[in-house]
This record gives structure tokens, C-alpha cells and sequence, in this order.
């Protein structure tokens, strides 16, 4: 697991707040991450692509492998595709929303 610096320092964020998953390492820690993810997706589904921007960030390897690995789980877990963009998205995405 990532250190909250780690964390920080590879997404070049000021801070670390962590996510309103309720255990994200117990037994459903998956299954919350990916309900996170789903009501994300389903949220920015309503945008269009005029409302949404892409743009291109730097990880370490070892982030994104990380990351590309839970999404590969969180698709197996849900039988929903959901790739490593998608879950950085939407980690991105629900932090910002709570500020």
C-alpha cells in the first residue's frame, strides 16, 4: 500500500485525502472501490465530451502498474470494464469534489 507522501508526490498533489470508501482493506474493501468508481462513471457519463477535459500525467511504473491491477480486479469483481485511466479518473475526481 502507498504511503499518503507516495501518493502525493506521484500524482504532483498538494495533499492526500483519502477516499469515502468505508474499509477499503477488509473482505468488501474492493467492491466499495468499485461502487466508487461505477457512481463516478455513471456521474460523468451525464457530461459531455465538450464538459470534460483529457490530459496527459505522469506516473511512476510501479503507480501504474499498481493502478492498472486494481482495475483489472475491480473489472473481474464487477464484470464491468474498467481500465487504470478510469480508476485515476475517478480517484481524481471524488477528491476534488471534496474540497
Amino acid at each position: 500500500m502507498l504511503k499518503e507522501e507516495e501518493i502525493r508526490k506521484a500524482l504532483h498533489a498538494g495533499r492526500v485525502v483519502p477516499l469515502a470508501i468505508p474499509n477499503p482493506h477488509g473482505p468488501l474493501g474492493l467492491e466499495h472501490l468499485a461502487a466508487a468508481v461505477k457512481r463516478l462513471a455513471t456521474s460523468s457519463l451525464s457530461q459531455s465530451d465538450s464538459e470534460r477535459v483529457r490530459r496527459t500525467i505522469a506516473l511512476p511504473l510501479q503507480t501504474w502498474e499498481k493502478l492498472n491491477n486494481l482495475a483489472h480486479a475491480t473489472s473481474r469483481a464487477t464484470a464491468t470494464e474498467i481500465s487504470a485511466g478510469d480508476l485515476a479518473a475517478a480517484i481524481i475526481e471524488q477528491y476534488v469534489a471534496e474540497q
